[in-house]
């Protein structure tokens, strides 16, 4: 188990790295809307999308370097993504809504369980 651990670790650190740089792009831009006066719903998904882009081009290109099969990669990604956008929007909704949490650090705990799972559902779903 821990040679299998090992052997992901450089892959799992650029995952990381793509991530930070794309959860950079996304929550920023989710700032950005809010100072924008956008509704914080509207923002989440709008921020998602350019979240979405930055790293499905990252993961694809850097950490999984995979040059082939743009669209069939780009089609699973979307599903997964979607899946994770409307989880991560409604566990928002109801942080903010019924836990009366402030919408900014909501998002933060709202997106985290999505970024447990990811590299394994990318590694053995998207990118194969």
């Amino acid at each position: 188990m821990i040679r299998l651990i090992r052997s992901h670790i450089g892959q799992f650190s650029l995952y990381a790295l793509s991530g930070g740089t794309s959860a950079v792009a996304d929550f920023g831009s989710y700032f950005l809307f809010l100072h924008l006066h956008m509704w914080y719903v509207a923002a989440s998904l709008m921020s998602g999308v350019i979240g979405f882009f930055t790293a499905f081009l990252l993961h694809k290109y850097v950490v999984f370097r995979k040059n082939d099969d743009f669209l069939k990669h780009l089609r699973r990604y979307f599903c997964v993504e979607m899946t994770n956008t409307l989880i991560t929007t409604g566990l928002l909704f109801l942080l903010v809504h019924e836990l009366m949490i402030d919408p900014r650090p909501a998002r933060f705990v709202a997106i985290a369980p999505v970024i447990l799972w990811n590299f394994f559902v990318y590694k053995m779903f998207v990118y194969v």
